[in-house]
């Protein structure tokens, strides 16, 4: 019984993913969460936030915080994890 609804809510999501409308959803949730979960310095300098293809950009006004981030991209990607449960992004690039 459990890998039969296993199986229907890996379905629906792979159903959701593809569907424009989950996607621009998807997106909006992962902005809002990008700015919930760093902290206040990192938020105030994130100019930009896109999606494409599982890979998340980010555009940082700050050269120095931009490296720092990009040092610590494990971290950040388990703080958007840890966030959003259904988190389909597979890197981030720091722009």
């Amino acid at each position: 019984m459990y890998t039969q609804a296993h199986s229907l809510k890996d379905l629906i999501n792979k159903f959701l993913e593809n569907n424009p409308s989950q996607q621009q959803l998807t997106a909006a949730r992962i902005r809002f969460s990008w700015h919930k979960v760093m902290p206040k310095v990192v938020s105030d300098r994130t100019e930009k936030i896109t999606i494409q293809q599982h890979t998340l950009y980010v555009t940082i006004t700050s050269a120095p915080l931009r490296q720092e981030l990009q040092l610590n991209k494990a971290h950040v990607m388990a703080l958007l994890k840890d966030d959003i449960p259904y988190f389909s992004i597979e890197k981030i690039i720091f722009l």
